[in-house]
């Protein structure tokens, strides 16, 4: 019996052995850690589906994001922000609607 590949054969390999890799990588970085928000998943405050367009629009218009790219602007240091004990808050700019206390959104003041 002749055992050999064709190059097709061996193209379709090259491509799967990545791709796989790359999603069994993408599986793991899903894993989600403990309800307080550790292992990198962020903390969200506020639930999408319960807010109403317009307050939808102005988070996405401010682009408020649960966890903010520069750890010297966050909600918990902004002039806005009022802390709960759960680790998110309410915000003066979003009508005092829940924001996560890591976040941020282009309103941002510091807090003085």
């Amino acid at each position: 019996m002749d055992k050999t590949m064709s190059r097709r054969a061996v193209l379709l390999r090259g491509l799967q052995i990545p791709v796989a890799g790359g999603l069994l990588l993408g599986l793991v970085g899903c894993e989600s850690g403990d309800s307080n928000g550790s292992a990198g998943v962020a903390l969200v405050c506020a639930n999408p589906d319960d807010m109403t367009s317009a307050q939808a629009s102005v988070r996405k218009t401010l682009r408020y994001t649960e966890v903010s790219a520069d750890t010297a602007k966050t909600c918990a240091g902004c002039a806005f922000f009022f802390a709960t004990a759960d680790g998110c808050g309410s915000c003066g700019i979003f009508d005092g609607n829940a924001v996560n206390s890591a976040g941020h959104c282009d309103s941002w003041s510091a807090d003085s």
